[in-house]
């Protein structure tokens, strides 16, 4: 029998696709890790310069404003690395761990309160938040706790407390509004 013979006698298969084997599905990509990282390490330079800024202001424990030249030569650095972590130029200068240290020593704070790892990141936005407002207005650490003092007293029901911050706040935007025609005088 010749091969062409056999070929005649052979049935013909139908090509049939062979089938693709199954892909396992792709997990959806996480996040990128990278750009996690660099923006809870911009959220931390942030929570660091406004608590610098805070605390340099005279919210410290003496209530005296500190110049750039008394934290440089208290921590160790140079007073362009201080003005660096408050206002920087282009990315944010991150201090070594030894200096956020030696920082939080000279104003008796925690590493961790500059850090802004103290409280939940809510709590520590509205905090910086908070610390502009006061600053804004050239209140003392001291004026600060009193007046939260006196806030928590209102949130307890304390309707002389309620009048108390009603007043207060009457008080301050009366002195905000002539401050305004003054300058502007």
């Amino acid at each position: 029998m010749s091969e062409k013979e056999r070929k005649k006698e052979r049935p013909e298969r139908a090509k049939q696709p062979r089938p693709k084997p199954e892909k396992p599905e792709k997990p959806e990509k996480a996040a990128n890790p990278r750009a996690e990282r660099q923006a809870q390490e911009q959220d931390m330079n942030a929570a660091f310069r406004k608590r610098l800024g805070y605390l340099m202001s005279g919210a410290g424990a003496e209530d005296a404003e500190v110049s750039l030249q008394e934290l440089a030569d208290a921590v160790g650095v140079t007073r362009p690395a201080i003005r660096k972590y408050l206002k920087p130029k282009g990315p944010p200068t991150t201090p070594s761990a030894a200096t956020v240290c030696a920082i939080a020593r000279y104003f008796g704070v925690t590493p961790d309160f500059l850090l802004g790892f103290d409280e939940p990141f809510e709590d520590a936005m509205r905090a910086a938040l908070e610390s502009e407002y006061y600053d804004a207005l050239g209140l003392s650490r001291r004026a600060v706790e009193a007046l939260r003092a006196l806030r928590s007293r209102a949130a307890e029901d304390n309707a002389e407390a309620e009048r108390l911050l009603a007043l207060l706040d009457g008080l301050v935007c009366s002195f905000g509004e002539q401050a305004e025609k003054l300058l502007n005088a």
